[in-house]
């Protein structure tokens, strides 16, 4: 069943005395992460902001199916994403054609890339209203491994064009902001992590709040299987590392109801190794809890990223008590500690660091990273409350981060 998304009747009007936040989140499916982004964390997010009367928040509303698999794309389904993001923008227009929309408003896009932001833009311009933009950047043409590298010949030109209307940007890692930067990206970006919402995402799965999960020797790979995600080389270093360690399993994890991949021959490959080596076992049509319920189980999150800006599997993996092995490469060195690396592109060299991990005494070291994704997040609704201009860094300025935070004073 397809979700309308209109205006409910007991929506309330903006505040002429509080400037509002337009926030244009993500299909909220409940199978991946974008549900809990767009219509929990968030929400929650700037909830503080509105009790102390200084912001009002508005989730600006989208078409979705809620049973929508992704047929072309990443993420999310490449048709289903336009269709969304374009009904938003629809929404929100009906907006400003009752005055609903004023100066000094904040238009919040949960991703860069939002099909028919160049119709708000043109009406606003005509209208004459000033409004603030912000967005959070997940990645963009920028890299040679992510799959928009194909469409920069054009997708640049819309990606520059944007970025002279941006107030500011929130990315994962300095790496990528880097990136932006050499691209000829000019506004300020703020390094914020990911925007995870460590209590929410632990409330999932209160048995493991509580201590009552013991870990299992089990590797779990939880990546899309796309290019940029490199799995044919994680497959090399599961079949190598199975072989190797007979009392070990290994899990690959999907919320789809079926894998999927845009890498041609990479499905087949799976299921081959998965007949061929019964310890290789594919998990699919997990939901939330099914999936949180898999890594507090699990010992290892193993990655083989060519392109990732912090990862959501690190995340979400740490907030359960995983300990990782991830690739020496691209954003990963700025917070993986090194001995918890293996050299990029060797299959010998992440087993080897699987070996270290599952017989050292470390394994299980608690990882900050969920703290710190849970204090960027917090950041991305400072920055925009307080209009803060200054690049922010929160995986080098931490201590800083957390000062401005208690200087405001409002509390989750």
């Amino acid at each position: 069943m397809g979700r309308l998304g209109k205006w409910s009747n007991n929506r309330k009007m903006t505040s002429k005395d509080t400037r509002t936040v337009w926030y244009f989140g993500l299909e909220p499916l409940k199978a991946r992460y974008t549900y809990q982004l767009s219509k929990e964390w968030m929400p929650a997010t700037f909830a503080p902001y509105e009790k102390a009367k200084k912001l009002n928040f508005v989730d600006v509303p989208g078409n979705y199916d809620e049973d929508q698999q992704i047929k072309v794309g990443a993420v999310l389904d490449a048709v289903g994403r336009g269709k969304f993001a374009m009904s938003q923008c629809s929404n929100f227009l009906d907006m400003l054609n009752i005055d609903q929309v004023k100066d000094g408003d904040v238009l919040f896009l949960q991703d860069y890339w939002h099909p028919g932001i160049e119709s708000i833009l043109y009406a606003l311009d005509l209208y004459g209203i000033n409004v603030k933009i912000y967005a959070m950047l997940h990645a963009q043409s920028v890299d040679e491994y992510d799959f928009t590298w194909p469409m920069r010949t054009w997708m640049r030109g819309f990606e520059l064009g944007l970025d002279k209307r941006m107030t500011g940007i929130f990315v994962g890692s300095t790496v990528h902001r880097d990136q932006l930067r050499s691209a000829g990206f000019e506004a300020p970006i703020h390094v914020v992590s990911l925007p995870l919402h460590k209590k929410l995402t632990q409330a999932k799965l209160p048995s493991f709040v509580a201590g009552e999960y013991k870990k299992q020797n089990v590797i779990v790979y939880s990546s899309r299987l796309d290019k940029e995600k490199n799995p044919f080389f994680m497959m090399a270093v599961a079949k190598q590392f199975l072989e190797e360690n007979p009392v070990w399993e290994w899990h690959v994890t999907t919320s789809g109801k079926e894998f999927k991949s845009m890498l041609p021959g990479v499905i087949e490959a799976m299921y081959n190794l998965a007949k061929e080596q019964p310890r290789f076992k594919l998990l699919n049509n997990l939901t939330k809890e099914e999936y949180y319920t898999e890594l507090a189980d699990a010992k290892i999150q193993f990655n083989s990223s060519l392109q990732d800006y912090v990862s959501w599997t690190v995340l979400e993996s740490t907030t359960f008590g995983c300990d990782l092995v991830f690739p020496d490469f691209r954003s990963f060195p700025e917070f993986i500690p090194s001995d918890r690396m293996y050299k990029p592109f060797n299959v010998k060299s992440a087993v080897a660091a699987l070996k270290q991990v599952c017989t050292g005494s470390s394994t299980g070291i608690y990882y900050n990273y969920p703290d710190l994704a849970d204090l960027g997040r917090r950041m991305e609704a400072y920055i925009i409350a307080n209009d803060v201009t200054q690049e922010i860094n929160v995986w080098h300025e931490s201590e800083y981060c957390e000062h401005l935070l208690n200087s405001q004073g409002l509390h989750e």
